[in-house]
């Protein structure tokens, strides 16, 4: 692929996190992205009749550069630089297993977002077999370089948070610099080691779901005790934000809760009652569950995993 501009990036799926990379991207690209996201196309390949409608109706202003397909993966690779695999986790196998797909993906960077799929086990579906550390085939143009990448839901309002697996030492560095581009664009970007990915599997991907079942909680009660749920809604949503904001200053969380806080006050009353109840507790256990789970599905034993 080398350092060429006006590359061609494909999707494999376009789903919601799918959609939400490319809406990214193709927002940012009139702005002309600086450094190596500079993608001059976009293909998608998606399954369904019913996505090429979606797609073509919430992308129809950017026609001239992005070419929707269906059920033409093998073409859409062909046709493309760097590929985003996105599609369903169990259809993995089923869309990399095809005829000339192993061909057409030679020499070219494979970003996979399809949880629970590992570099090796890709790169293994692919070829048959591991060649990640053989020199001579590492230094073949027609190397296929794969990344793992963990974007979380909140990608679909770019503010998500995407984990980039550690990769291979000898991949280009050219190659992560693009990833961590791409994801850029839909939030930020962090890279972990392996051993870590598991772990941000919960620590990423889980949390929102976590933080909108107590704020589900919140605009319950709020409704409970008299306030609009519309009012409630757009008041719990503000004050999370709020507070977002204050801890990606750097301030902790316990400073937070101090500042709103004062003898015999509402704040602390209601303090009293998590603490009775303890919901520190409960979350922790929630978070270390979602985490045994992820390790479970990849048969890594730890520690503190809340079931064997």
């Amino acid at each position: 692929m080398g350092d060429k501009q006006g590359l061609t990036l494909c999707f494999i799926g376009c789903g919601n996190l799918g959609t939400a990379i490319l809406s990214g991207l193709l927002r940012t690209s009139k702005e002309g992205p600086e450094g190596t996201c500079q993608f001059s196309q976009f293909i998608v390949s998606v399954r369904t009749e019913a996505s090429v409608t979606r797609l073509q109706e919430q992308f129809c202003q950017h026609q001239d550069k992005l070419r929707i397909y269906q059920n033409q993966n093998e073409r859409a690779v062909g046709e493309s630089d760097v590929i985003i695999l996105a599609t369903d986790p169990a259809d993995v196998k089923s869309v990399l297993t095809t005829q000339g797909m192993r061909d057409n993906l030679a020499g070219k960077l494979l970003i996979s977002i399809a949880a629970g799929w590992t570099p090796l086990k890709l790169e293994f579906m692919i070829r048959g077999k591991i060649i990640s550390d053989e020199i001579s085939g590492l230094s073949s143009p027609k190397h296929l370089w794969i990344i793992r990448t963990l974007p979380n839901v909140a990608a679909m309002v770019h503010q998500g948070l995407t984990v980039i697996e550690t990769p291979h030492p000898r991949l280009p560095p050219s190659y992560l610099a693009l990833t961590r581009a791409i994801f850029d664009r839909v939030g930020k970007t962090m890279v972990l080691p392996t051993s870590l990915l598991n772990a941000a599997t919960a620590v990423g991907g889980s949390t929102p779901a976590f933080f909108a079942i107590i704020c589900e909680a919140l605009i319950d009660a709020s409704v409970a005790v008299g306030v609009p749920r519309d009012v409630a809604h757009a008041s719990i949503a503000q004050a999370m934000l709020g507070t977002a904001h204050m801890l990606q200053t750097g301030m902790q969380p316990a400073a937070v809760k101090d500042m709103g806080t004062s003898p015999e006050g509402c704040t602390m009353s209601g303090l009293m009652v998590l603490e009775e109840t303890a919901v520190r507790g409960h979350v922790g256990r929630a978070l270390r569950e979602a985490v045994t789970v992820a390790r479970l599905m990849g048969s890594d034993v730890h520690l503190n995993d809340t079931r064997k």
